[in-house]
Formats: C-alpha cells, structure tokens, sequence
C-alpha cells in the first residue's frame, strides 16, 4: 500500500465530508423526513460512483453513509410512530441529527491523518460491520414499509365513517382529524342522501341566486346615484354616462337571467338529480305557471329577459333625472313597443297577454316589477320544496342518527369518502357537514310525512 498516496486521498474525502456537513443547509426538504431522504440521496449521488473497491476512501463514504441512513431510518420511525407531531423531528432537529452523526464520522476518521491508517484487515473488518448496519437500517425501513403498505391496503376496505376535527392542546397544537366511528356502504349512501336533500332545500341556492342579482342591480344604481349626487359624474359627459347606462343593463340582464335559471334549473334537478317520475315534474312546472299567470309581474320580466337574451340588449328605457331640490333618480322602464313586437307570436307561452301591455298607459317601471315579484319568490319556493323533498322529516331524522354517531364530541363533522387513516394518510378524503343543514336536522319539529 502507497501510505503517501492513500493519506492524500483520504484527507481528500474527508475533506468532502467536512464540506458536505457544511452544506447542509443548502439541502431542500421543508420537513425532517424530506431533508433525511434528501440528504441521503446527495450523499449517495456525490459519493458511489467514486468507489470502486473496499479502499480505505471508501471506507470514508461508507461510514458517512451508514450514519445517514441510520439517521434517517430513526427520522422515519419517529414520524410513523409518533402521534403528536410536536413531539416529532423537525427539519432543523433532523438536520441536527445527520450533522452529529457525520461530525461523529469525522471524529473517528480524522486522527488517521497524524496517528497512522488502519491496517488491511482493520478496513476490512469495518467495511463489514458497516456494511451490517447499513443492512440493518434498510430492513428496518423495508419493513416498516412493508407494515405501512398493509395498513393502506386494510384502510382501502374502511371508506365510510364519521370524522371529527377538532383541537386538544394535551396532545397537539394543530387541530387533530380523528376517526369516531366506521360506517357500512349503505349507511352511508343512506346518510349522504338524506343530508344532501336537506342541503339543497335548505340553501335553496336558485332562489339566492334571484337575491344576490337583485342586490347587485340595487348595488349599480346606488353607485350610480351617489355618483350624480356628489357631482364625480355629469349628465353632460355622454361617454361616462354611456358607461353608467351599460352597468345598469348588465345588471338587469343577469337580474332576468335568475329568474330563468331559477325555473330552469328547478325543474331539470327534479328530472335528474332527485329522480323525480313524470307526474311530480310536471307539478313542479305547473306551480311556475301558475305564478306567470297570476302575477303580471312575473311573466313580463321573464318576457323581458327573452327580449334582452333573443332580441335586443337595450329591450329597456333609461333616464337619469338630477335637480337642486331633490335627490338624483333613475328612471327604468320596459319598451312596451318593443316587447310587443317581440312578443307577437306567442303561442308557447299562453299566459303573455297582448292587450294587457296595450291598455297601459305609459311603459311600467322595471323596478316596481322587481319590487312586486320578491314577496312572491319565497311562498313559491316552499311550494316547490313541499313537492321536490316530500319526505323532510324523515332526512331530518336520518341526520340526526348521523349526529349521533359523532357521540356529542364537539368540532367540526366530516363524512369520510375515501380509504381511511393510516400512517402515510393522516387525514383521509372527507367532506364537510355544513352546520347550517344540521342545526336544521337536529331542530327539525315536523310532523311526520
């Protein structure tokens, strides 16, 4: 052996080494099990394709590597069985642990410099305990891989149960996800049906939509108003008139959109996503027309809204009036000449009456026709929810048998819709339970249907 020439490539590695501890800082993982791989990788990618023999630089890499390993074999292990993540490696407090076991490494190889090498079968005696050890650690984490892998394949057969996330400072401090109860297929089929028939009744999310337009046109013109009144805009600047004119019109037309959607829509989830047979559509339908032949009101914003959407944006009149004496107004009315052009082929739609437009004396005013029809959306929509969820009470009840499997314990409820925990997935797929729709259940005093 060149004791010359295996001194220098020794301290060449361990210069390495001392350079790679230095840097560890610079290797990417924002948590302790991410910097462990991470730094284990590198080291391999730096060091591996340099060694070609039991030589005493490799020997260096080696020592390196098993400490690696056996760190982060402990960094694994720590974050598969420690519950309370704050009880766990950080990326700082693992990075502090590969730091310690190099700086151990360095210990141990350093004095070969001044005291002398280790003989032949010394190396090779290392190289064989290390060459265990490494062993070891891989079949530690084989099979705690392997023990991880079954747990997910057992998980796969427990897809349904109740969820709870909620917070106990005695065990962590972020809010923990626990699994209360397992539920069958069809209890759960059952649940999720009963409280999403619930959610849809109770949010009543078309005739919101009704709302939020109607509060976006009143918002329009409330800018607009304030606009004229603190004189930012003049009625003499046509252009930014123009622009208020266009505001207003989108808005109007999003309003008389709703109303269309909200027919729509209701009628096609009672044909599809509630299974409806032809008879209960049919009723859902009928109460619209009833309300279309009862409320003028009705039927010529929905008249309007074909007009704006078939024949003309601009099936409306506008006037903004602004005086010293009086707050500024805007002026909103349907084109009466127009609709009746636009309307006279009507045969699809009985219940729109000609004359009645023609008897009128001036166009009526958009905004009153707003105004008449909101007292009327909400009796019609209870209507509709009596025919499209008939059986309230008994949902009612199938939610709070699902409360009960939550045991009273408070937080926040979950069902689970996917393979449950395991010690890779902390939190399984889940979908949250609105407390609105259980306060609902859970309140819920109806009489039988």
């Amino acid at each position: 052996m060149d004791d010359d020439h295996d001194v220098e490539n020794v301290q060449e590695w361990i210069g390495r080494l001392d350079a790679f501890v230095s840097s560890l800082d610079d290797i990417e993982g924002d948590n302790a099990t991410d910097f462990a791989d991470n730094a284990l990788e590198a080291w391999q990618h730096l060091t591996l394709p340099s060694v070609t023999g039991a030589s005493l630089p490799a020997l260096v890499i080696f020592e390196a590597l098993n400490e690696i390993a056996k760190a982060s074999t402990t960094v694994v292990m720590d974050w598969a069985d420690t519950p309370d993540v704050r009880d766990r490696y950080t990326r700082d407090s693992a990075q502090q642990l590969v730091n310690d076991a190099l700086d151990d490494v360095l210990s141990y190889c350093n004095p070969w410099r001044s005291e002398g090498l280790p003989t032949p079968d010394e190396i090779q005696q290392r190289f064989t305990a290390v060459a265990a050890e490494i062993k070891e650690s891989m079949d530690v984490l084989e099979r705690r891989t392997a023990e991880m892998d079954t747990e997910d394949a057992e998980a796969k057969t427990d897809r349904y149960g109740a969820i709870l996330l909620h917070c106990n400072p005695s065990r962590s401090h972020a809010p923990i996800f626990e699994k209360v109860c397992s539920f069958t297929e069809e209890e759960n089929k059952r649940y999720c049906d009963a409280y999403e028939r619930l959610r849809r009744m109770i949010d009543s999310e078309l005739l919101q939509h009704i709302s939020d337009e109607s509060d976006r046109l009143c918002d329009v013109l409330v800018g607009v108003l304030r606009e004229l009144q603190s004189q930012r805009v003049s009625l003499a600047d046509q252009d930014a008139m123009d622009e208020r004119r266009r505001r207003i019109r989108s808005a109007l037309i999003s309003f008389t959109a709703a109303l269309q959607i909200h027919e729509y829509q209701t009628v096609r989830s009672a044909r599809q996503a509630l299974g409806m047979d032809r008879s209960q559509v049919e009723e859902v339908k009928a109460l619209f027309d009833d309300l279309k032949k009862t409320s003028f009101e009705y039927r010529w914003l929905e008249a309007l809204r074909d007009a704006l959407q078939h024949g003309d944006i601009n099936a409306f009149k506008w006037s903004f009036n602004v005086s010293v004496s009086a707050d500024p107004e805007v002026t909103i009315n349907m084109d009466r000449a127009f609709m009746l052009e636009f309307v006279k082929d009507n045969r699809n739609k009985p219940w729109l009456k000609r004359r009645e437009l023609e008897e009128l004396d001036s166009d009526p005013s958009v905004l009153n026709m707003i105004k008449a029809i909101q007292p009327l959306m909400g009796p019609l929509q209870g209507k509709l929810d009596k025919v499209m969820y008939p059986k309230v009470a008994e949902d009612a009840a199938t939610v709070r048998e699902l409360i009960g499997r939550f045991q009273g314990r408070r937080g926040m409820y979950f069902l689970q819709t996917g393979p449950g925990f395991t010690r890779r997935r902390l939190a399984p797929a889940q979908t949250p339970l609105a407390p609105r729709v259980l306060h609902f259940a859970d309140t819920y005093e109806g009489g039988a249907d």
